[in-house]
């Protein structure tokens, strides 16, 4: 009976990751009640109704689930270290393949790792969806006509991929599973990405590579939100030229402003209401403002030059239609080809991850225009002429730093020395499930043996098949969750193709999915992770040692930072003076900080003392955003929350031990973040003022705790063993 209690409390810690809570409390009292009954929900969706989602690769017979013999196989390096993360978290993934040293089991649940899919997505359907240029200067009276006939926009945009969200930018894809997808919450992640990578949209030209294309820190800085919307910045002339737009820059281009959270009638709060005044000043979009009004109104289109057009036909050079089945391409004038795809480029995720067409990115052979990123001739903007594809900083940045191109990228045996574990939902607002496949694909091709799986429980091809709803949170400990059973790497894809609306509208296929979604993702992943080293001590007792929040003084971030750890039982004990453990490090989501997740120690520790659970150190890293005090302008990277209002911060600027550093109480409203309710785990390029700093080294800094954890607990050291 104590199971689904501590995992209802290990997950009320952990789960709720996304600016709302995931699971409300009386969800979770709800499902552990389900569980302490043994009793399935009456919504369990029927195992046999619908196709599945993913494609059919359930193995002939079952992975061997033997122990392998002593003298079979390689060798394997283990570093006896874990990381996953959740949401915000999952770029544990992206932070693991740029260090393919550290760690042998990487999980990504629900993440956005495919970073430059993300943004060439959000350039295709959340910032798209614009009628063509002769359309609206047609009707240039009515681009703020909502109800115009003909209409002046021309969404929303239909997708390219299986499971995208039919969507454009008057009209974002809204939904409350996890998190309020509304209108704010995109342009805030659209804010935060741009803090990570500089901008996307349009190349700056000032000193701070938040801000596109002319606009300035100056700009930034000046007046109130409501200053910077009041239509009288527009660009100079020569920064103003886009190929689909404003070809001879003939109209001012300003910047965007946009409205928050809204729920008119007959408006979604997603959808752009023209009704309502736009003082919310998103600093990192501009728009072409055809009627000159200085705003930019429903129809306009948004201004993006975020890389040199060109045709993703695949490196053969030529479409499917055209293409020979020999590699190259049709003579001119020769008729279309009957076949499908005859060169057999055409990019499937699964099928063909290395397809290069239709993959949404350039690759040698595919036409270009080089005219640099504006698309128009002879205005000697960045890369025009210079012989190369050219893409914004940003997306250069972004690809140094995707999940999907350093798992291409990697030698082989660094690649083969990590197990995978990834999961998505495939009603998820930015398309998780979409963005991940892509990551598996190449792991597939490149390693082979990932098992492609349908939810965790209830279906035929799901992880654990033979269990349901009602018993994982009781059985899930006496599953093999070993390599061995369920395959070194696992994609779990969750959500039924054919969920009924109300189904839907409970979660399924969500961010985080159900109420049960929400408790066995992470759950079930924790369990996976801990039962992946060899070796696993699993002998039950030992005492409790508590939680507890250090800190240390972060040089990526040039201030003290916090995280927190869960011993094992057992840990402090004068017999086990000599014995180490493996470590699991686990990243939070967004609105949360690492202090948070201390009652989550409590469920893993007593998993462990109960010998259900192997023992393990559990860490959890913070990747929230530093504060920064308002009166005296100090940052703040170590605080916790306090009573009354109050926040407990560590002394920034302090380099000793622990127990010499001053902890002041500080009011909470004395305190703004500087960046977006999370870091994404990443190394910022500037703060939320567009303010280029080099001491945002939030990725950095979890690598800092995996040492700083090294340093001064009881890990277990890298060895050589049987994998």
């Amino acid at each position: 009976m104590y199971r689904p209690l501590l995992i209802a409390a290990l997950v009320s810690a952990v789960a709720a990751c996304d600016s709302s809570s995931a699971v409300s409390d009386a969800a979770a009292a709800d499902t552990v009640a389900d569980a302490a009954s043994d009793a399935a929900p009456d919504s369990a969706p029927d195992p046999d109704a619908g196709p599945d989602a993913l494609p059919d690769a359930t193995p002939d017979t079952a992975p061997d689930a033997t122990t392998p013999d002593a003298d079979a196989g390689p060798t394997r390096d283990w570093r006896y270290r874990a990381i996953g993360g959740i949401s915000m978290g999952a770029m544990a993934a992206n932070i693991a393949l740029r260090n393919p040293e550290v760690f042998d089991m990487v999980g990504a649940l629900g993440g956005y790792i495919d970073l430059p899919y993300l943004v060439t997505t959000g350039l295709r359907l959340q910032l798209a969806g614009f009628c063509p240029l002769e359309t609206l200067e047609s009707h240039v009276e009515a681009l703020d006509d909502i109800d115009a006939d003909p209409p002046i926009f021309c969404g929303p945009v239909a997708p390219k991929e299986e499971l995208e969200a039919s969507q454009d930018f008057n009209h974002l894809h809204f939904d409350t599973n996890g998190a309020t997808f509304d209108r704010e919450f995109y342009l805030r992640v659209f804010q935060s990405l741009t803090m990570a990578f500089g901008n996307f949209t349009a190349e700056p030209t000032g000193e701070s590579p938040y801000l596109p294309t002319g606009l300035d820190l100056e700009w930034l800085a000046q007046g109130s939100a409501k200053d910077r919307c009041d239509g009288t910045k527009k660009l100079p002339k020569e920064l103003s030229y886009n190929a689909e737009y404003n070809p001879d820059a003939a109209y001012a281009v300003v910047p965007v402003c946009d409205s928050k959270k809204q729920a008119l009638p007959g408006l979604g709060g997603a959808d752009f209401d023209p009704t309502v005044p736009h003082t919310f000043p998103t600093d990192i979009l501009l728009a072409v403002d055809i009627n000159g009004n200085g705003v930019r109104d429903y129809g306009e289109p948004l201004f993006l030059n975020a890389f040199e057009r060109y045709e993703d036909v695949g490196a053969d050079g030529c479409r499917s239609a055209r293409e020979d089945g020999a590699g190259g391409c049709l003579a001119e004038g020769a008729p279309d080809a009957t076949a499908a795809d005859p060169n057999g480029d055409d990019f499937h995720w699964w099928q063909n991850p290395e397809g290069t067409e239709g993959d949404s990115w350039r690759e040698d052979g595919e036409p270009y225009g080089d005219l640099g990123l504006d698309g128009v001739a002879a205005t000697s903007d960045p890369g025009e002429g210079n012989g190369q594809w050219d893409v914004t900083t940003a997306f250069a940045r972004a690809r140094e730093f995707d999940a999907r191109t350093l798992a291409r990228e990697l030698p082989i045996e660094q690649l083969d020395a990590m197990d995978f574990y990834f999961d998505a939902g495939i009603r998820d607002p930015l398309h998780a499930a979409v963005g991940t496949r892509h990551v598996v694909g190449v792991i597939e091709e490149r390693l082979g043996g990932v098992e492609l799986r349908q939810g965790i429980v209830d279906r035929p091809n799901a992880l654990l098949p033979s269990v349901t709803e009602g018993e994982i949170f009781t059985d899930l400990f006496e599953q093999d969750l070993s390599a061995a059973a369920l395959g070194r790497h696992v994609y779990v894809e969750y959500g039924d193709p054919d969920a009924t609306p109300e189904q839907i509208a409970a979660g399924d296929g969500g961010h985080v999915g159900t109420n049960f979604d929400a408790l066995a993702r992470l759950v079930t992943f924790i369990a996976v992770a801990a039962s992946r080293f060899p070796d696993p001590d699993l002998s039950p007792g030992g005492n409790f040692p508590p939680s507890a929040w250090h800190h240390y003084y972060s040089e990526a971030l040039g201030a003290r930072r916090g995280y927190v750890i869960g011993l094992p039982p057992g840990y402090t004990e004068a017999e086990n003076a000599a014995h180490r453990y493996p470590t699991l490090y686990f990243l939070h989501g967004l609105g949360q900080d690492a202090a948070d997740l201390s009652p989550a120690t409590f469920a893993t520790a007593t998993f462990m003392k109960n010998g259900d659970m192997p023992k393990v150190i559990v860490v959890f890293p913070d990747g929230a955003c530093c504060d920064v005090h308002v009166p005296t302008g100090r940052r703040e990277c170590a605080c916790r929350k306090a009573a009354n209002g109050m926040r407990e911060c560590v002394d920034p600027q302090c380099k000793g031990p622990e127990e010499t550093c001053e902890v002041r109480a500080i009011p909470s409203s004395e305190l703004t973040e500087e960046c977006n309710g999370g870091s994404l785990f990443f190394d910022l390029v500037t703060n939320r003022w567009g303010e280029p700093r080099s001491d945002l080294g939030y990725g950095s800094s979890v690598l800092e705790v995996v040492q700083e954890v090294d340093k001064h607990f009881r890990t277990r050291q890298a060895d050589q063993s049987k994998p």
